[in-house]
C-alpha cells in the first residue's frame, strides 16, 4: 500500500509539481488549498502523513494542525511543514513541534524537489523535532 500524503498547498502551481513528485515515487497524493478542505480530505481517508504551508487562506497552518490533532484518530500522523516563511518567524512553530507532530521544517526557497519528496517519504520514521 502506497503511503498516503495530504498535501496544504494553497499555490496551484506549487501543488501540482510537489503532488507529480510524490506521485513517482509511489505516494498518493491529496492535494487541498485550505483548512477546511484538508479536515474533510483527512476525515475521508486518514493520511499517513500531512504536509502544510503556513500561511494559508482563512487559517494559518498552526491553528489547522492544533485542529488535527485535536482528533484521537490524527493524533500520531507526522507532519512536514514546508513553507515560505522565513526561519526567524517559525520559532513558535518550533516550541510545538512535538506536540505537533512536526517531523521537519523546510523552507521552499533552500529545498529542492528531490530534499521535499525524501523528507516527506521519510516522515513516518523520522523523529519529532
Amino acid at each position: 500500500m502506497s503511503l498516503r500524503v495530504l498535501l496544504l498547498e494553497p499555490d496551484v502551481i506549487l501543488a501540482r509539481a510537489y503532488a507529480r513528485a510524490l506521485r513517482k515515487r509511489g505516494a498518493a497524493v491529496e492535494s487541498v488549498r485550505t483548512a477546511q478542505a484538508a479536515i474533510a480530505a483527512a476525515d475521508t481517508k486518514t493520511p499517513d502523513v500531512i504536509v502544510v504551508e503556513l500561511q494559508i487562506p482563512m487559517h494559518n497552518g498552526v491553528e489547522f494542525l492544533y485542529e488535527c490533532k485535536s482528533y484521537a484518530e490524527w493524533l500520531n500522523i507526522p507532519v512536514v511543514i514546508h513553507t515560505v516563511l522565513a526561519a526567524e518567524e517559525l520559532a513558535v512553530v518550533r516550541e510545538v513541534s512535538e506536540q505537533l507532530g512536526v517531523r521537519a521544517v523546510l523552507h521552499k526557497a533552500h529545498t529542492s524537489i528531490d530534499e521535499f519528496c525524501n523528507v516527506v517519504l521519510d516522515a513516518r520514521t523520522a523523529r519529532p523535532l
